[in-house]
C-alpha cells in the first residue's frame, strides 16, 4: 500500500523532489561514477553474483521485490535479467533513477527510506551496500520492516569490520563498517528473525588490509578527484580478481566464515 501522495517525471513516481544532489547520505556524482565501471569492475560483478545465488535460495521468482538505495539499477537489472520478473528500484537520487529506466526497469521510485511511502507492500526488500550510509540504520530497519508482507525478508549486504575503515569509506560516504553480531543485533532489535549471515570477499581480504595502511582516512573533506578516481582498477589486476573472487563464490559454502570484505545478512518479518 502506498500511504504518500507523489508525482511522476519520465514514468519514477517522485514522493520527495526536495533531495539535494549533496546529500550527507549519498553523492548524486558517486551514481555517475557507478554506471560507468558497475558493469567491468570485479568487485560489482561478484558480488551480484554472490548475491543472486542467495536471492534464488530465498525468493520465489514471481514475489514482489524492491532495491532500496538501488543506485544505478543494475543489481536489479541482473535479477529480472535472470527470472525475478516482479522487482523495482526506489532511490533518492533521480539520476539514478534515470539509470535505471534506460536499463528497462519499468516501476521506479524516488524517496527516502528514513520517509518511506509504503506499507505491507513488498515480499521482499534488498539493500545492497545501503545501510551503512544512513546514521540513523536502526530507523531505516524499521522502515523496511513496515514496507514488507508478513513473513517478507530483507536482504542487504554492507562493508565489514572497522579495522578495514579506510579513505575509500570516507568518499564512499559510509558511516559505519558492521561486524556480523552488529548487524543480527540491528535486525534483531528492530523485530526481524535472522535467518542467516555470511561475510564474503574474504580473498581479497590481504588487499583491504593493505588499503587500509595505504589509504587511511584523513577525515579531510572528500575532493572531487577522489571521487573520479577511486574506483579505478588496472584492468589485468582486476581480471585476476575477477577470477580470485568467482572461486571464492563458487567454494563459498565449505570455506570458514571468520571475516571478509562484506557482509550479507538475510532476515524475516515475523507474522
Amino acid at each position: 500500500m502506498i500511504t504518500k501522495k507523489y508525482k511522476e517525471l519520465y514514468g519514477i513516481k517522485i514522493f520527495n523532489k526536495n533531495i539535494q544532489n549533496n546529500h550527507r547520505d549519498y553523492n548524486a556524482k558517486g551514481l555517475e561514477i557507478l554506471f560507468k565501471n558497475e558493469e567491468k569492475h570485479f568487485w560489482f560483478i561478484t558480488r551480484k553474483e554472490f548475491i543472486l545465488k542467495k536471492v534464488n535460495k530465498y525468493l520465489r521468482k514471481n514475489d514482489k521485490i524492491i532495491e532500496i538505495g538501488a543506485g544505478t539499477g543494475n543489481i536489479a537489472r541482473y535479477l529480472r535479467e535472470n527470472g525475478f520478473i516482479n522487482i523495482c528500484v526506489g532511490e533518492m537520487h533521480l539520476n539514478g533513477l534515470l539509470f535505471a529506466k534506460s536499463y528497462g526497469i519499468e516501476e521506479c521510485y524516488q524517496f527516502d527510506l528514513l520517509d518511506s511511502p509504503f506499507e505491507k507492500e513488498f515480499d521482499a526488500v534488498c539493500m545492497f551496500d545501503v545501510l551503512e550510509h544512513i546514521s540513523d540504520d536502526y530507523s531505516a530497519l524499521l522502515n523496511v520492516y513496515k514496507m514488507l508482507r508478513d513473513k517478507g525478508k530483507i536482504i542487504l549486504t554492507v562493508p565489514a569490520h572497522m579495522w578495514l575503515w579506510s579513505r575509500y569509506d570516507a568518499i564512499a560516504c559510509h558511516k559505519i563498517r558492521y561486524s556480523k553480531k552488529q548487524l543480527t543485533k540491528k535486525l534483531k532489535d528492530t523485530g526481524f528473525k535472522v535467518i542467516e549471515t555470511k561475510y564474503f570477499f574474504s580473498s581479497i581480504l590481504p588487499l583491504l588490509i593493505l588499503r587500509e595502511f595505504l589509504h587511511k582516512d584523513n577525515r579531510n573533506p572528500v575532493k572531487q578527484e577522489e571521487y573520479d578516481i577511486y574506483l579505478y582498477i588496472n584492468p589485468i589486476v582486476n581480471k585476476i580478481l575477477l577470477k580470485i573472487v568467482r572461486i571464492e563464490n563458487s567454494i563459498h559454502n565449505f570455506l570458514p566464515n571468520l571475516v571478509g570484505g562484506s557482509l550479507l545478512a538475510i532476515a524475516e518479518k515475523k507474522s
